[in-house]
């Protein structure tokens, strides 16, 4: 042993150790968990990496998968991005699942109803246009007789009328007017029979739900020229007699549909332009507690419509506002707006 103090003069053995074989599954895994940017994951998917973590951390982050005009798409709902399933066909957006709680006002006691919707569903962001209403006509050989009702100013039905001459002059991109229920039970049916899409009308629960975030709006009459077409200054001046919002929203009739501030969810007109038919019926007053919305209609019985029109003063464009029709009137203040489910 050398002297305590002085240098040892053996070599110094020094281990360096080896780094672990690299996995290219586990990495990749890391990075997919990693990752919140839909496009980078829609990237991995089309390449077919791991489509099955891909597809899980895309549902994790709030996505639904969903097919439209023949493709395969990730969409959030609540984000207002819009897609469509063909060319023609109406432009959809996604909205989220959630609990509805809104009153009903038949009878003699207003009710406080709470409805689940559990799943998402997709709805048209604009009400349905005399194009696309066209088309359905054009290529379906739907007859529709002559003959919509119109405020003269008292309510009766003009024999000469129809969704082509509803009254007042419309552009293709405004909403089809003078549709009853059945017309629009008939489009629907050709455009699911067209694209393979279960089309169909919103329930009211559902209507309220889309509707609902823009609660505050509709209950401000300073706010409704922003929001949507009703009776207004504009229309006074051709309409002395009615009670309008105390503004301006540039439009006598029916305007164009997505001309003013969309929902949160990007959805535009559910004030005002015109009232939209919704497969719900009423329930019967003399039934205490009856289930909303009850479970059976019968064909000719009412259905209710949501939303109010650009005849409408501003305490039938709130949320909670409806009124019932029988399924077989057209009237040139009804027109409806689609629902799609996600079942591919």
């Amino acid at each position: 042993m050398p002297p305590s103090g002085s240098a040892s003069a053996g070599p110094t053995l020094k281990l360096t150790p080896l780094a672990p074989p690299r996995d290219p599954a586990a990495e990749m895994a890391a990075r997919i968990a990693a990752t919140t940017d839909r496009a980078a994951l829609l990237e991995l998917l089309a390449a077919g990496v791991d489509r099955s973590r891909v597809t899980a951390r895309l549902a994790a982050l709030g996505y639904v998968d969903l097919a439209a005009d023949g493709k395969r798409l990730w969409v959030k709902p609540g984000s207002g991005e819009s897609f469509r399933d063909c060319a023609d066909c109406p432009e959809l957006v996604l909205v989220p699942d959630g609990a509805v709680r809104m009153q009903l006002s038949t009878g003699a006691t207003p009710r406080q109803v709470e409805v689940a919707l559990p799943q998402p569903y997709a709805v048209g962001r604009f009400e349905v246009t005399r194009a696309q209403y066209r088309v359905f006509v054009q290529q379906s050989g739907h007859v529709v007789e002559l003959g919509c009702h119109v405020r003269a100013p008292v309510w009766k039905l003009d024999p000469t009328l129809s969704w082509q001459d509803p009254g007042f002059p419309q552009t293709d991109s405004d909403p089809v007017a003078c549709v009853s229920h059945g017309d629009a039970k008939a489009y629907l049916a050709w455009l699911s029979k067209r694209t393979g899409q279960r089309y169909r009308l919103l329930t009211d629960p559902e209507w309220h739900h889309v509707a609902a975030a823009s609660a505050k709006d509709m209950a401000d009459p300073a706010r409704l020229c922003a929001i949507g077409n009703g009776a207004d200054e504009t229309a006074k001046q051709a309409m002395p007699s009615w009670t309008v919002a105390p503004c301006r929203d540039g439009f006598r009739t029916t305007a164009p549909v997505g001309s003013f501030a969309a929902s949160p969810w990007g959805l535009s007109d559910l004030s005002g332009n015109l009232w939209e038919w919704v497969d719900t019926c009423p329930p019967d007053p003399s039934v205490p507690g009856q289930p909303f919305p009850p479970p059976i209609c019968r064909e000719e019985e009412g259905r209710i419509l949501r939303g109010g029109s650009w005849a409408d003063p501003p305490t039938a464009r709130r949320l909670d506002s409806r009124i019932v029709s029988e399924p077989g009137i057209r009237d040139q203040v009804a027109g409806f707006r689609v629902a799609r489910d996600l079942g591919n």
